[in-house]
């Protein structure tokens, strides 16, 4: 082409469909265009669908304007039949040319006959395809038409089912305002089928909000989102996920990980009606007479320490009389743990149930347990006074803090009383407390100092990160931070470890087959740059070091400083806790475990994937509720500590809910640095914050 094509019409493809315009000018491959609508674009040659002989007048670009809008017009008003006209030439074969069919097509064809038919062949490929030449096309053949046509037909029910859809969704809208159910005044009764196309448009708009438009489904939630709200909703997410909160389907809080995740939350009644019977055959499936019972002889007796909010207690610690009588003397320690596999067996609809959870998700506006809650929080939970089968790792330490023997016995025994980690705390801080508990956590915090300081020169990474409590109370999101330091969670970290390592050599020692948690030595060396403690130190740690292993064989811990760790301590809220119980029961019992190390490994293996998309759900509601929490906090300051800088932007930690934020033009500062900062504007559905420097 060239400049004499300077005012001709032309039809090209683009974002809005075929449209017209007129060249103003043209070079090899690309031409500027004056539009109908005054706008002037470039068209590439590939773009271009019929170059007209018809020409407007250029000495005004509103003359060309009108000339071209007269010309669309009757553009437009040509019937174009591509039907018929493909049935006249499919026998021919070969290629025709746009000018040849539509003489076949009109009895006087025009510049408007053959720019009609060259845009409706465009806009139309059931009947003929692009040829080899420009302005030349290809009859589709018979089977290929028949083809398309039902592809149409099945688009064309699908367009009219996405539309009945998008008009129930507003019609179920204008009902919840009107506080009715069903469709509104005119539209006569609900039927099944109207329950059917609300259901489906729900559904898709779900599929949308929890995976995107990627798949079929999410496409359809998208068109019904355009349906309802309008065509042009640049992103169609957030209008859906305020549907289905408008419809009652979703919480304006909805977790969306576990649609994500497709994670039940309810029990089926299976399940649910296996646990009454198990909770009707308690003690005799736990072995009434079977079991030792420990006798606390008048003394505290099993203690728990726990957060005041948890409701399945699963470990206890005991010290016998003679462990309390006299500081530095030798010690023996229960270290007792709630007993499930007593009375759930593993072939049951309860542990299968368990099996598929994987784990309990700790959600801060609820919890989805692992067991059915007249299991895990009432029949096996330990509660004051309430006799319990329970699993005792017991050891025996001499004065030094040497551990002279350890054995796992299954007994009954009676939780004497539970406390809060702030009130343990607070009896180690008084030494004079005349308090009957106050020499047991004494005693229990000596050994666990022997314990921690002896792993620690075995290589243990010690890293006391503050943890934050986030939860949802009557509505109100509360943030707590919970010291790393803790006296109280120190002392029972330290006997949850020590149990989980002498389990597992237990098992290692007597052959019994369970999977070990194993870490490897971090790839890079660890900060010596830092303070120990700091928070940016723990950060640097926390990410130097590499992800735990599962194995059958023992092998070391590098962060725990310990070999041959085994998972025992939360039967009622892990799995693999429970199966391991089971194992070594059943090695006690009967002198060889039910499962071999392959079963075992394959078991721990599926576990360790539900498990892991568990720990994400719950990062991801803990993360939306701090922020929701920190929309309280926009335009006032927050205190905050740099962990880590990339080029020009810094990582603060939040002091009091220990988020990160990444903070642009902080890169300067040192790691370590206190700073405080601004909130500009908080968005927690869309995972979002904005702070600055105050």
């Amino acid at each position: 082409m060239g400049g004499r094509h300077a005012g001709k019409v032309a039809f090209a493809r683009t974002r809005a469909g075929v449209v017209g315009g007129v060249f103003q000018d043209w070079d090899d491959t690309r031409g500027h265009v004056l539009l109908a609508d005054g706008r002037r674009e470039v068209w590439t040659e590939d773009r271009l669908v019929w170059v007209s002989d018809a020409r407007v007048p250029q000495h005004s670009p509103a003359a060309a304007r009108e000339a071209l809008l007269g010309f669309c017009e009757r553009v437009q008003e040509v019937p174009v039949d591509l039907a018929s006209l493909w049935d006249l030439v499919v026998g021919d074969g070969g290629e025709w040319s746009v000018a040849d069919l539509a003489d076949l097509a009109f009895p006087k064809p025009g510049c408007e006959h053959r720019a009609a038919l060259a845009c409706a062949l465009a806009a139309d490929e059931v009947f003929f395809r692009a040829g080899s030449k420009a302005g030349h096309v290809t009859p589709h053949s018979r089977e290929a038409v028949e083809q398309a046509r039902i592809r149409r037909r099945r688009e064309e029910q699908e367009e009219a089912l996405v539309a009945r859809a998008g008009a129930a969704v507003q019609e179920a809208l204008r009902g919840a305002r009107e506080g009715r159910t069903g469709p509104g005044p005119g539209t006569g009764e609900p039927d099944e089928g109207d329950d059917r196309v609300l259901a489906l448009g729900v559904e898709w708009l779900k599929t949308l909000v929890v995976e995107g438009d990627g798949e079929r489904a999410g496409a359809r939630g998208a068109r019904v989102v355009h349906a309802v709200v309008g065509e042009d909703v640049r992103d169609p997410v957030p209008h859906a996920f305020d549907l289905l909160v408008r419809l009652g389907v979703f919480h304006e809080d909805e977790v969306l990980g576990l649609h994500r995740h497709r994670i039940a939350v309810d029990f089926p009644p299976e399940v649910e009606d296996e646990a009454a019977r198990i909770v009707a055959s308690f003690s005799g499936a736990c072995g009434e007479g079977d079991r030792p019972v420990l006798a606390p002889d008048g003394r505290p007796g099993p203690l728990a320490v726990d957060d005041p909010w948890t409701t399945d207690v699963d470990d206890a610690l005991w010290v016998e009389a003679g462990g309390t009588a006299e500081p530095g003397g030798p010690v023996r320690v229960h270290v007792l743990i709630a007993d499930p596999s007593c009375g759930i067996p593993i072939g049951s609809a309860v542990a299968a149930e368990g099996m598929a959870r994987a784990a309990t998700l700790y959600l801060p506006d609820r919890k989805v347990p692992m067991f059915p809650r007249i299991l895990s929080e009432e029949a096996f939970s330990l509660v004051p006074g309430a006799r319990r089968p329970m699993m005792d790792f017991c050891g025996d330490f001499d004065a030094e803090g040497n551990l002279l023997e350890f054995r796992i016995v299954p007994v009954w025994a009676v939780l004497d009383r539970r406390l809060t980690y702030d009130e343990v705390d607070a009896l180690l801080a008084d030494p004079a407390d005349p308090g009957p508990v106050g020499p047991v956590f004494r005693t229990l915090a000596r050994l666990a100092a022997t314990l921690r300081r002896r792993r620690e020169e075995a290589g243990a990474v010690l890293v006391d990160r503050d943890d934050v409590s986030v939860r949802v109370v009557d509505g109100e999101v509360r943030v707590r931070r919970l010291r790393g330091d803790s006296p109280a969670r120190r002392l029972v970290a330290e006997f949850m470890v020590f149990a989980c390592t002498q389990a597992g050599r237990f098992a290692r020692e007597h052959g019994v087959p369970v999977v070990y948690r194993r870490q490897g030595p971090p790839d890079r060396p660890l900060p010596a740059d830092l303070a120990p403690g700091s928070k940016a130190w723990a950060y640097r740690v926390v990410r130097a070091l590499r992800r735990a292993e599962l194995s059958v064989h023992p092998e070391p811990h590098f962060g725990l400083g310990v070999t041959g760790y085994t998972q025992v301590t939360s039967p009622l809220r892990r799995f693999q806790d429970f199966i391991v119980h089971a194992q070594l029961k059943g090695f006690l019992r009967d002198g060889r475990a039910p499962l071999d190390s392959d079963r075992i490994l394959a078991m721990f293996g599926d576990l360790e994937g539900r498990a892991e998309a568990r720990v994400q759900v719950e990062r991801e509601a803990r993360r939306y509720y701090i922020l929701k929490y920190l929309t309280s906090f926009e335009g006032a300051d927050v205190a905050g500590e740099v962990v880590a800088t990339q080029g020009n932007r810094a990582v603060v930690e939040l002091s009091d809910t220990g988020l990160e934020v990444w903070l642009n033009g902080a890169g300067h500062l040192p790691l370590g640095s206190e700073v405080r900062l601004r909130v500009l504007e908080v968005h927690p559905r869309r995972d979002r914050i904005a702070v600055r420097l105050a």
